[in-house]
């Protein structure tokens, strides 16, 4: 129920980079569950095949997202400067602009590096909203390794009423950027981006028949930070070890044809199946038919995921949770309860925690009642509730 049941909705701006990018149609969602607001998404431009986002209303600043490069911005940028990543004038005019049109009493700002254009708009603009910075992974760990960056991020936040990490450890990092750039953090909390766990776990939790053999699924973007190529080699001492077990990978991605190669040349490639992105629905029926979620993320180029949505809609499932311990994994994940966790490379460690599970049915039944009872608590309605009160008084209202 919203915070506001019988009150008018109260307008909003939701400002994200690109709208209908597949991996972010939880910006939708979110948007759906906060009935208390009546949300336009600001973007600075709309995907060729948007995956969602159609029927919400929409503006598109008139003005590229990313600074004019020239020599200038170049020395500041090697030098931490942060006015090296500044709008333009022209560009803030027109984020300014875009934002009059909704005429918001709240603005909820996805990922840092947009919050960075969006602050120095709305600083001395006697009509700025209050904002309310909402951070996710790639955009307070990757990125935060250039001194500029850290610093821009810092002073935006400034400009912010409230701030809102998707996981605990990012909010030190939050702190550290202000401190960095010498002005007062905000206000933090912490509110995942969650999942809906009425679709998931819709389905009798999952059951293996006797003499079947352990189905493992992952699902996810075939890439580096999700750590697809360690999951084959740990599948593959899996399967040298249980050969009746099965891998299927959801998801597509940059690494899809290495990953492909390195199955052609497996022991293991006639158990393993590449499904390509599925719809929600379609992941909902396949982790059903499933035994153990696996997903090993590791920190590549810098990138520590703040909440693992999959794990979530996995758990929901039913499914006991194999994955590494990184960023905000240990927030969903309780070693010994729903699943197990690994140190990220550790590909033997992993392929040892999967087999406990595939040798015990017992103990995978019984953490995946465990991963149930904890993916209840991301459910994304209560995420987008609590969200929603947030904003709302973030506004005043």
């Amino acid at each position: 129920m919203s915070a506001r049941a019988g009150a008018a909705p109260l307008p909003a701006a939701v400002v994200t980079t690109e709208i209908g990018i597949p991996s972010e149609i939880w910006i939708a969602r979110q948007i759906r569950e906060m009935p208390g607001l009546a949300a336009t998404l600001i973007a600075w431009r709309r995907n060729a095949a948007p995956a969602w986002g159609q029927d919400i209303p929409a503006r598109l600043i008139d003005a590229p997202f990313a600074p004019p490069r020239s020599l200038l911005r170049r020395a500041a940028g090697r030098l931490g400067d942060p006015r090296a990543l500044a709008p333009t004038r022209d560009a803030a005019r027109a984020i300014r602009d875009a934002i009059a049109q909704v005429r918001p009493r709240v603005i909820l700002c996805h990922f840092a590096w947009n919050a960075i254009p969006l602050a120095a708009a709305l600083r001395d603009w006697p009509e700025a909203p209050p904002m309310v910075l909402m951070v996710h992974g790639r955009d307070v760990s990757a990125l935060a390794r250039r001194k500029a960056y850290r610093r821009a991020v810092g002073q935006a936040l400034r400009q912010c009423a409230r701030a809102v990490a998707v996981g605990r450890f990012q909010v030190d990092l939050l702190h550290a950027m202000a401190r960095e750039a010498g002005v007062a953090p905000p206000p933090c909390a912490v509110i995942p981006c969650g999942a809906p766990v009425a679709l998931f776990s819709a389905a009798p939790a999952p059951l293996r028949a006797p003499g079947q053999g352990a189905r493992f699924i992952s699902v996810g973007r075939l890439s580096a930070e999700k750590g697809v190529m360690e999951t084959l080699r740990a599948f593959e001492i899996v399967h040298a070890a249980a050969p009746d077990s099965e891998w299927i990978c959801v998801g597509d991605g940059p690494l899809r044809a290495r990953l492909e190669a390195a199955l052609a040349a497996s022991p293991a490639r006639a158990a393993v199946r590449l499904t390509g992105r599925r719809s929600a629905e379609e992941v909902a029926r396949l982790l059903a038919g499933a035994h153990v979620f696996v997903q090993h993320s590791t920190p590549a180029g810098g990138s520590i995921e703040g909440f693992g949505v999959s794990l979530t809609e996995a758990g929901a499932a039913g499914l006991p949770l194999v994955a590494s311990r990184l960023g905000g994994i240990p927030d969903q994940l309780e070693h010994g309860r729903n699943g197990f966790l690994f140190a990220p490379g550790d590909v033997a460690a992993q392929a040892e925690a999967m087999l406990i599970l595939a040798r015990d049915e017992a103990l995978r039944r019984k953490m995946g009642e465990a991963a149930r009872e904890v993916a209840a608590r991301f459910d994304s309605r209560l995420m987008s509730a609590r969200m929603e009160r947030l904003l709302l008084e973030a506004a005043g209202a």
